[in-house]
């Protein structure tokens, strides 16, 4: 299993844009970006460039600029984060699904409900 790539802050916050308004430039992410951090626009086409190289990204140009779009949904993302995080410490079952409980759990008791009901779920989907 491939690990996913590492991402800082910055490129979640990116991603996070594109997830919302499903597309973007580096001056529609900068100004949206730009009153929490004080970076420039320069920095943000950085994050998307690195976002691009690792897959994360497509990009088609538009005149003079690159509209971005994101290549994964948020919940196949962090999916993929953290299969490659239980599988970083070789576990064995029981002590993975303690994990997925206790972080589920650590969220509040809606996500447990949430966890619960997709077990179901996908346990009747196998069974038919």
């Amino acid at each position: 299993m491939a690990l996913s790539p590492h991402l800082g802050d910055l490129e979640v916050k990116v991603l996070e844009y594109l997830w919302e308004h499903s597309q973007g430039t580096a001056k529609s992410v900068h100004e949206q970006l730009s009153d929490e951090r004080k970076i420039s626009v320069n920095t943000v086409q950085s994050a998307l460039e690195r976002l691009y190289r690792k897959n994360l990204l497509s990009r088609r140009k538009q005149s003079h600029s690159y509209i971005y779009t994101a290549l994964a949904s948020k919940q196949a993302v962090l999916g993929q984060l953290i299969n490659d995080m239980l599988g970083r410490f070789h576990s064995d079952t029981e002590l993975n699904v303690a994990a997925i409980v206790n972080a589920a759990e650590s969220i509040d008791q809606k996500a447990l409900d949430i966890l619960e009901a997709e077990i179901e779920r996908r346990r009747s989907e196998g069974n038919e």
